[in-house]
C-alpha cells in the first residue's frame, strides 16, 4: 500500500507538471529503511516506509519534486569532496526555496526553507554555511526541532554526527554498491541532461508556463558556450599583452573551420603555464590533442614558452626531478606530453608551486588548467596573472571555482 501512495503521487504530478513527472519516470523507487525519509543517488530514489506513511499526499508530492530537483541540478554529482552533511544543508535551502516560495508547494517537517538563501546556488550557500557559525548551528536548530530531537552543538560535533533533513543526496553507486568513478560520473550527467532536455521539450509541447525547474536548468546549460576553442583563444589574446603585430592568419587551426590571427613576436616574449588535471579520466590521446591546441594558440599570440605540471592531490615532478616541463616555442622543442600520478584531487598544489616560486614564473602571462572540474579550491592561492579553467564535466561548470574564467572542453572534440 505504502508504495502505491508514491506511485499515485508521483501520477497526481503528471497533471500539473508533466516535465518533473518525466524526471520522476526516470528514477527508480527503491524501498531502504537505512535512510530516514528519502534520498537519491541521481539514478534512483530511495524511501523509508514509515516516512512515507507519516506525511500526507501533498507534503509526498513535495518530497518527491524535491529529490527529482536535486537530480535535475545534479547536486549528487557536484558534491565532490565536500562534507556530505553540510551540502545536504545547501541543496536543500536551495530546491526548498523554489518549491515553497515559486511553486507554493507544502514540505513536511525537517524542510529546510531560509529566504536569504532565495536565488543561491548550492556552492554559495555550503560556502556560507562552513564560514558563518551561526548559520550552520541556525540550521542544524531548524532540523533538531522539527525532529523533536535534542539540541546539538555544531561547533563542538563532528559534522557526520549533525541530523540530516528531508530528502537526501548520497554519491551514485553502480549495482554492487561502489561509487561511480569520474568517467561513470560524467556519463551520468550525460544522461541526467539528456533527461532533461527530453523534460523540456514535454513542457513545450504542452505549454508550460516558463519559470519551472526544468525551465531553469535548460536556460542554466544554455549559458554555457561550448565553444571552447574560440574563448580560450580570446582568452589569451586579451591577456597576453605585448607589443606583436597582427600578421597573415594562423592556417593551422582552418582544418576545424577556424582562423586565427597570428602574432610577430615581440622582444620580450612570454610564457604560458599549464597544470593538467591527472585525476581526470582523460587518456593520452586526448591529453595531447588538447595541448597541441593550446601550444597552436600560445604561438599565435607570440608566447615563446609553454610550462607545464601534472597534478593530483600534489604536483608531481618529472624524471628531472623538476615541477615544470618547460618547452622553448620558438626554438621548435618537441613537446611531448606523458601525464604523471592519478587518483585523488586538490586544485591548491599547483597554485602554490607557481606562488611560492614566483621568480621562475615571472615571464608567465596566463594560467591554463585543465580538468575534470571535481574539487574545490581556496580562493587564497589565486595567482597574480589571468586564469581560465578548461572543464571537461558540464556537470561541474563554473560553480566550483572562485577565480578565473571557465571553459567548457567537450571531449566529443577532444577526437582526431
Amino acid at each position: 500500500m505504502t508504495e502505491q501512495k508514491l506511485i499515485k503521487a508521483r501520477a497526481k504530478l503528471m497533471k500539473g507538471n508533466v516535465g518533473m513527472a518525466s524526471m520522476l519516470l526516470n528514477l527508480d523507487l527503491v524501498e531502504d529503511s537505512s535512510f530516514d525519509t528519502l534520498a537519491t543517488d541521481g539514478q534512483k530514489i530511495y524511501w523509508n516506509k514509515d516516512f512515507v506513511k507519516s506525511i500526507s499526499e501533498k507534503e509526498l508530492q513535495a518530497v518527491l519534486v524535491h529529490e527529482a530537483s536535486h537530480v535535475i541540478w545534479e547536486h549528487p554529482l557536484r558534491k565532490g569532496n565536500r562534507d556530505h552533511v553540510v551540502w545536504n544543508y545547501a541543496t536543500d535551502y536551495v530546491i526548498n526555496g523554489y518549491l515553497f516560495f515559486d511553486l507554493g508547494m507544502k514540505l513536511p517537517k525537517g524542510g529546510l526553507i531560509d529566504y536569504q538563501y532565495k536565488g543561491w546556488s548550492a556552492e554559495k550557500v555550503y560556502k556560507h554555511l562552513l564560514d558563518d557559525q551561526e548559520a550552520l548551528q541556525d540550521t542544524v536548530d531548524q532540523v533538531t526541532e522539527s525532529f523533536d530531537l535534542d539540541d546539538i552543538d555544531s561547533g563542538s560535533t563532528d559534522t557526520n554526527d549533525l541530523p540530516l533533513p528531508v530528502g537526501e543526496i548520497i554519491a551514485p553507486t553502480d549495482e554492487e554498491g561502489n561509487q561511480l568513478g569520474e568517467s561513470e560520473l560524467a556519463e551520468l550527467g550525460t544522461e541526467i541532461r539528456n533527461a532533461v532536455s527530453k523534460a523540456d521539450k514535454l513542457e513545450k509541447a504542452i505549454g508550460s508556463e516558463s519559470g519551472s525547474a526544468i525551465g531553469r536548468r535548460m536556460d542554466e546549460l544554455k549559458e554555457i558556450n561550448f565553444n571552447w576553442h574560440e574563448l580560450l583563444n580570446d582568452f589569451l589574446l586579451s591577456t597576453v599583452a605585448d607589443d606583436s603585430t597582427w600578421a597573415r592568419p594562423n592556417k593551422r587551426h582552418s582544418w576545424r573551420g577556424i582562423y586565427l590571427p597570428s602574432k610577430v613576436k615581440s622582444s620580450q616574449g612570454g610564457e604560458l603555464a599549464i597544470a593538467i588535471d591527472t585525476s581526470c579520466s582523460i587518456d593520452q590521446d586526448e591529453l595531447n590533442i588538447f595541448t597541441t591546441e593550446i601550444i597552436s594558440m600560445a604561438e599565435s599570440c607570440g608566447l615563446e614558452k609553454i610550462r607545464v605540471c601534472y597534478c593530483d592531490t600534489v604536483v608531481r615532478k618529472n624524471l628531472n626531478d623538476e615541477w615544470w616541463d618547460v618547452y622553448e616555442l620558438d626554438q621548435g622543442d618537441e613537446i611531448k606530453l606523458e601525464a604523471r600520478g592519478g587518483g585523488g584531487t586538490k586544485f591548491e598544489p599547483p597554485f602554490n608551486l607557481f606562488n611560492d616560486y614566483s621568480e621562475d614564473v615571472q615571464d608567465v602571462k596566463a594560467f591554463v588548467y585543465f580538468t575534470d572540474g571535481y574539487g574545490m579550491v581556496d580562493a587564497d592561492v589565486e595567482p597574480d596573472v589571468p586564469v581560465i579553467w578548461c572543464v571537461t564535466d558540464v556537470s561541474q561548470y563554473s560553480e566550483n571555482l572562485p577565480f578565473g574564467e571557465v571553459v567548457y572542453v567537450d571531449r566529443n572534440s577532444l577526437v582526431a
